[in-house]
């Protein structure tokens, strides 16, 4: 397993489980309500992690309602069932911003939309076609 494959399977899957039940507790009845409502969908979503602008992996992440409930490694597929249709949003990151976001681990639980917000800007969305 490489670095990067550590990175997302190791570190930033369960800081996202963390950050989900901290959101689940603090609104009670909205974030069960999206999950049910996404639950049971086959939800994907693609992440592409870059160094100095070259892809060093590719990440599949498998949903089951807002949790990951599988990642694929090697293989960037990207479908999320929505009432307009299905999207394929998949995001594309360097390296050296998730390591930074992954060590502001406890900002994510307490605060997970102000910490969200601080890296926003350096994470790039785009659609598979």
């Amino acid at each position: 397993m490489s670095d990067v494959d550590i990175l997302i399977k190791e570190k930033l899957v369960p800081l996202r489980k963390k950050a989900l039940e901290t959101m689940a507790e603090k609104h009670p009845y909205i974030f069960p309500a999206v999950d049910k409502f996404l639950k049971g969908e086959n939800n994907k979503v693609g992440l592409r992690v870059t160094e100095e602008g070259k892809t060093v992996g590719e990440y599949t992440l498998l949903l089951d309602g807002l949790h990951i409930a599988n990642v694929k490694t090697g293989v960037l597929e990207s479908e999320i069932k929505c009432p307009f249709g299905v999207i394929k949003p998949y995001g594309i990151i360097e390296k050296s911003v998730l390591e930074k976001a992954l060590e502001d681990e406890q900002a994510f639980i307490s605060e997970p939309f102000n910490t969200i917000r601080k890296y926003m800007h350096d994470i790039t969305i785009k659609f598979q076609r």
